[in-house]
């Protein structure tokens, strides 16, 4: 996750797309929880302290990857039971847009 963190803050394009937004993901996975959060346009990824995170991720190792890699879609995970999945409806599918841009490929444009 830390380098599908670094990735996000590379991405100049969801910049513009995420400003004024805030969000903060618990993830956890093998009796581990991290945060990931987006707070003034920026990334950020460590250990969980004591906080309310907006969306809470839970489920093996190899789902939550498989989901942040967009081999399988956040709301697909969820609905084959592969991840738990809390948080407002708003804020899961701005998650789940910032997986899906994050992992989308450049557009080539001819002409």
């Amino acid at each position: 996750m830390k380098s599908f963190v670094d990735k996000l803050n590379r991405k100049e394009s969801l910049k513009p797309l995420f400003r004024n937004t805030s969000l903060s993901l618990a993830i956890s996975c093998q009796n581990d929880v991290y945060i990931m959060e987006l707070r003034d346009n920026r990334f950020s990824w460590r250990r969980m302290t004591d906080e309310n995170p907006d969306v809470w991720l839970t489920g093996e190792r190899d789902s939550i990857m498989k989901v942040s890699t967009g081999e399988i879609l956040l709301r697909k995970a969820k609905k084959s039971e592969l991840i738990q999945l809390e948080g407002s409806l708003r804020k899961i599918l701005l998650l789940e847009s910032l997986f899906f841009l994050s992992n989308s490929q450049p557009v080539n444009r001819t002409g």
